[in-house]
């Protein structure tokens, strides 16, 4: 009995104690449970209104017609431009851009809430537009090879006038052509139209009439010289042309440099010199026909005669440079019909500077030649070297060609020259020549 009463005893005990543990485990604040349920001071967990507004732009100067947008924050970075309000010069206006009708100086100001931003400035520039265009030219009537020159004059939307000429693209039969100026090729109409930032002027027309047409021409003569400034027997030559220009001016040379790395080399020298198999240096034909017979300035009549008498072809030049441009218009006059004529139109330069290789008396027989100026040099060829199919029945004819001197080594445009020859079906049997200094004008003689 007692050791049952003993034992219930310690079970009552231990029971106690066990939940006297769990209570105090339940409650680790003890008594201070109580104000530890709250979530700190009220004050922490209110947001501090802003105190300022800025207003900025993505631009300040513009066009009428361009569209600016405006952007809103506060001193705290945070963007309100949705919940603000933007007023123009005091007027409001709807979201956060604006197109403005007006030019002019316009303010923009933003409230948002209680608050006034910034004043900001933007300015919109009146839009000036053309109008028309004009062109006009230096005469209304014209002979073929004569050169017309054309002008153009923008209206702008506010009424004023500017001289537009430098600044427009101009047309003729509907081909651009470099620059404002251009050589009549053709006989009867033509019509001009110039185009400035996009607008097309109106069309004028220019009456084109045919050259008067020559019963005969002037017979003219070529001499071809295969040179180049390592050839030391070439000045033999250079001076034998010398001493034909010294008696007439109705034969023309031209200089094709070849052979030996030779610097004033080109591709119209190399074919020229292929289509006459020229191997031996110095060698220069007159007319194509025949070889100059040495020693050249013993037999200079070979070449003063083959330019006398008339003949049944002739030739006219003119020619303009704009810029490195050329454009050539070269006229051929026919009195009889001569099928299978071809021509050959040639640019020359004058005034190139090189050292000269001299075996000879000449030059005071100074090897080399310091300083020595060549002339008639060959730089490009405008056909063939023998010519290409032109029009030879009875009458005057024109042929236009367009060259870009930038393209062909030319060292002064300035220094250039056109050549032309009426040549047989063979390309080897010279008609007729005419020479003219670029910008100069030959006419039919």
């Amino acid at each position: 009995m007692k050791t049952t009463k003993l034992f219930n005893f310690i079970t009552l005990l231990a029971a106690v104690f066990i939940m006297s543990c769990s209570s105090s485990e339940s409650d680790p604040g003890g008594s201070g449970s109580g104000s530890g349920s709250g979530s700190g001071s009220g004050s922490g967990g209110e947001e501090t209104p802003p105190t300022s507004i800025t207003l900025t732009s993505d631009k300040s100067v513009f066009d009428v017609g361009g569209t600016v947008s405006f952007t809103v924050k506060t001193n705290q970075n945070t963007n309100v431009t949705s919940q603000a309000a933007l007023k123009v010069d005091g007027t409001a206006i709807s979201g956060s851009t604006y197109t403005p009708s007006t030019h002019g100086v316009f303010k923009v100001v933003a409230t948002f809430n209680s608050l006034t931003s910034n004043e900001l400035t933007i300015t919109v520039n009146n839009v000036v537009t053309v109008s028309s265009v004009t062109i006009t030219s230096d005469v209304s009537s014209a002979t073929a090879g004569d050169i017309i020159t054309f002008n153009a004059e923008a209206t702008l939307s506010d009424g004023s006038k500017l001289d537009k000429t430098s600044d427009s693209d101009f047309s003729v039969d509907g081909k651009v052509i470099t620059g404002n100026k251009y050589i009549a090729d053709k006989v009867g109409d033509v019509k001009a139209k110039a185009v400035y930032n996009n607008v097309t002027s109106n069309e004028i027309v220019i009456q084109v009439s045919q050259v008067s047409t020559p019963t005969t021409y002037t017979k003219k003569a070529i001499i071809e010289d295969y040179t180049g400034t390592w050839c030391g027997w070439c000045p033999r030559v250079s001076h034998a042309v010398s001493l034909v220009e010294a008696q007439t001016d109705k034969v023309f040379t031209v200089a094709a440099h070849v052979a030996n790395n030779e610097p004033m080399e080109n591709d119209a020298s190399r074919a020229l010199r292929s289509a006459f198999g020229v191997n031996s240096f110095p060698t220069a034909y007159v007319n194509r026909g025949s070889v100059w017979t040495y020693p050249e300035p013993s037999n200079i009549d070979e070449a003063v005669n083959q330019a006398s008498g008339n003949a049944n072809a002739g030739l006219a030049i003119n020619s303009m440079l704009t810029g490195d441009f050329m454009d050539i218009v070269v006229s051929t006059g026919f009195t009889q019909n001569l099928s299978g004529t071809k021509l050959v139109v040639f640019v020359l330069e004058d005034k190139i500077i090189y050292n000269q290789a001299n075996y000879t008396s000449y030059y005071a027989g100074a090897d080399p030649i310091v300083g020595f100026e060549h002339n008639h040099v060959l730089r490009y060829a405008a056909t063939d070297v023998l010519g290409d199919p032109t029009d030879s029945t009875t009458g005057i004819h024109h042929t236009s060609f367009n060259v870009n001197l930038g393209f062909v080594g030319i060292a002064n445009v300035n220094n250039t020259a056109v050549i032309a020859m009426l040549v047989d079906a063979s390309g080897k049997v010279v008609l007729n020549a005419q020479y003219a200094k670029v910008n100069t004008r030959k006419d039919f003689d």
